[in-house]
């Protein structure tokens, strides 16, 4: 073979480099693991913000109740004051009071602010909850409450609380996760009740 035959070959061969470049591979997502991840998530992120807006309505009171003695209650007839946990409506706070009285000395955040978080925190909580976990408007609900948690993350950064900044990133990083995950939401109510009632916002869009 000439010198020249072989320089034909090796400019073929460079010109060629799908045959000597690795393909990559391509990814590929179960679909049904997929379905099974967004329900999880929706599960825990629906739950924890449904029992976190119940949870404004807790209070404790206390009560008295027989002094138990060696498993019995005392003769004697002595009582011990405990404390129990209630709900009510009368116990409502968006914003816990101590939280609130730090928050308000920050220059940065309003008292007007303060004052509709206070108000609208629980039943905000309850209403994303209760809709995540149905599978109402998916998608537009998890963006809620993203934006819910980055709201309160602005706060306890004002108050330096790195312990509870990194937990609601925590919560926003599964938000984001259900977020990517949301066209495999399979088993939801929005889409039904979308096609019942001709309210297309329920629909996971």
């Amino acid at each position: 073979m000439s010198l020249k035959g072989v320089n034909n070959d090796l400019i073929q061969t460079l010109m060629e480099p799908s045959k000597n470049i690795p393909q990559a591979h391509t990814f590929t997502i179960d679909q049904l693991g997929a379905s099974c991840a967004i329900l999880l998530l929706r599960l825990w992120l629906g739950m924890r913000s449904l029992q976190a807006g119940i949870e404004k309505f807790a209070g404790a009171k206390l009560i008295s109740v027989p002094t138990i003695v060696d498993g019995k209650a005392d003769t004697n007839g002595t009582q011990t004051t405990i404390s129990e946990k209630f709900y009510a409506w009368g116990n409502y706070k968006g914003i816990p009071p101590t939280l609130g009285d730090k928050l308000q000395k920050e220059p940065l955040l309003m008292d007007w602010s303060l004052k509709v978080y206070d108000y609208s925190l629980g039943p905000i909580f309850i209403a994303l909850g209760i809709c995540v976990l149905c599978g109402l408007a998916t998608r537009l609900s998890l963006l809620a409450m993203g934006l819910v948690y980055t709201s309160l993350t602005f706060g306890l950064i004002l108050l330096n609380q790195a312990s509870g900044v990194a937990w609601l990133g925590t919560h926003i990083v599964l938000v984001c996760l259900a977020l990517v995950l949301a066209n495999y939401n399979r088993l939801e109510l929005g889409n039904p009740l979308a096609k019942w009632t001709g309210a297309n916002w329920l629909i996971n869009k």
